[in-house]
């Protein structure tokens, strides 16, 4: 092998790895996270924030298919700087809805598993939890992903 074919074969191993880096969002797509509320924000006063873009994120509860819609409800962590992943905590943010017209598989879609959502919040949604009355924000899901189970 050549030094012109080990340096290709190493740049190609540097941009690989820098490109799988990146994570799954585009940098405009992370630009969303310098202007949106906080989270806390949000649950005080969710009717302000209606028609607003999120970069939000947590750990699945439930997944709900429904006639023309999946509902996903998202137990909120924050996430991490890097990777956009929603981090491991015990603290509980609160809990919203992700709504998307796609089929979510419940068994793919699974409770604890962590998911990161891009979407405009649509509507406050009334619901229980327990015997607690619960407003959840709903998220209208422009981009959904799903993280394995290890990063």
């Amino acid at each position: 092998m050549g030094i012109k074919s080990l340096l290709f074969c190493i740049l190609l191993f540097f941009s690989t790895a820098t490109f799988s880096l990146a994570g799954p969002f585009t940098k405009e797509e992370k630009l969303i996270l310098k202007t949106e509320p906080s989270f806390s924000a949000i649950m005080a006063h969710p009717e302000a924030y209606i028609g607003t873009r999120l970069f939000i994120g947590g750990v699945i509860a439930q997944v709900q298919n429904l006639p023309d819609r999946s509902l996903i409800e998202v137990i909120h962590k924050p996430l991490s700087k890097s990777f956009k992943v929603p981090l491991t905590t015990d603290l509980s943010y609160g809990r919203f809805l992700v709504s998307t017209r796609k089929f979510l598989d419940p068994t793919i879609y699974t409770r604890g598993k962590s998911v990161t959502v891009i979407g405009r919040l649509s509507r406050v949604q009334p619901g229980i939890i327990g015997k607690r009355f619960y407003k959840y924000p709903v998220i209208s899901a422009s981009h959904i992903h799903l993280w394995a189970d290890t990063y």
